[in-house]
């Protein structure tokens, strides 16, 4: 009986839930689900104790340096860990080990990495990087000339089909915003948005969903139910199964991130798949996400966007068919990419 082949997996693994932490599941549980294949994960998600984090990384390289063949699966990280991750993928090459890195961070693209210089230096042509949209690619490439195996597979292979519906015109039009709320991810941007279609005479309203992440978000929405009144509504933290109401109740979707490792986000693809635009900084792959004009560059001024765009809610958008195409590309990529470290 031939022998099972071994797929170690290095990531981040629920708890707790996030985008990075979905995706190195999913991997997982796919490539578990092959013939004749044995996974072993090695959690690196940061939601418990650091001695415990480190038992559980140590764990994975002595597994690696002790076992013989197979694949590793690297879910990618930023900062320091990239120096952890970058030993696994010696580790891995010195065992003649097929090897993928999936990017799920931009900082490194942002700015030149030593530690992502490094690892795609070791990985070498036997490293496949596997990052999030073309606009990463692009970058990957002319950042590290030493990746040169660099495939996309959107996020959106992690959502369900699209859900577009019909929506009413007749009432306010209502602008929305789903995360941690912070002024990391904009949250002062959203209301000041808002208090300026109102202020301009716009029958608008805003729903904001998740919880504050500070004390300075918390400030930041108690002005805002100051300036805005009822027009503003406050859901808190909500659950998976309610997610869907918030986009079937938006018009337009408002994500102005300054987060530094934004790559693709879910929010902005979840909209998609609800046919609702946004209005977002252009930053990550959030570019080839909106629809043309609604992405603003960084320093440009998202409030005046927002309010040029505000008529996007009237008729139905292409974002739904956008999404489509994104996630059919994504889920083919996906294939290939489990078909790879299955052997």
């Amino acid at each position: 009986m031939p022998s099972r082949r071994v797929v170690r997996v290095f990531g981040p693994l629920p708890p707790p839930v996030h985008g990075a932490s979905r995706v190195t599941r999913l991997v997982a549980d796919l490539v578990a689900a092959e013939p004749d294949v044995r996974v072993r994960k090695f959690d690196s998600n940061d939601g418990v104790r650091a001695a415990a984090r480190l038992g559980r990384m140590l764990r994975g390289l002595a597994s690696l340096a002790l076992g013989r063949g197979g694949s590793v699966y690297v879910g990618g990280a930023g900062g320091e860990l990239l120096w952890y991750q970058a030993v696994v993928v010696l580790l891995a090459r010195a065992r003649r080990q097929r090897i993928v890195f999936h990017h799920h961070n931009f900082s490194y693209l942002h700015e030149r990495s030593t530690a992502m210089a490094a690892l795609c230096r070791i990985g070498g042509g036997r490293l496949r990087h596997v990052v999030l949209g073309a606009t990463m690619a692009q970058a990957m490439r002319a950042s590290y000339p030493a990746a040169t195996d660099v495939r996309v597979v959107s996020n959106a292979a992690l959502l369900g089909d699209p859900v577009a519906a019909p929506r009413d015109v007749s009432g306010p039009l209502v602008l929305g915003h789903l995360s941690n709320l912070s002024r990391d991810k904009g949250l002062d941007l959203v209301i000041e948005s808002a208090r300026r279609l109102r202020s301009a005479g716009v029958d608008a309203t805003l729903v904001l969903a998740g919880p504050c992440a500070d004390s300075d978000a918390e400030l930041l929405v108690e002005q805002g139910r100051r300036d805005l009144g009822d027009a503003l509504e406050v859901l808190g933290r909500i659950d998976a199964d309610r997610v869907s109401e918030v986009y079937e109740r938006i018009d337009l979707f408002v994500f102005p991130s300054r987060y530094r490792n934004e790559a693709e986000p879910l929010v902005v693809l979840d909209a998609m798949r609800h046919g609702v635009e946004t209005v977002g900084f252009d930053t990550g792959c959030v570019g080839e996400l909106v629809a043309t004009g609604f992405a603003v560059p960084r320093d440009g001024d998202l409030p005046t966007v927002v309010a040029e765009h505000a008529g996007a809610r009237r008729g139905r958008t292409d974002a739904a068919d956008r999404y489509a195409r994104r996630r059919a590309e994504a889920q083919t990529g996906l294939a290939e990419l489990v078909a790879h470290l299955a052997g």
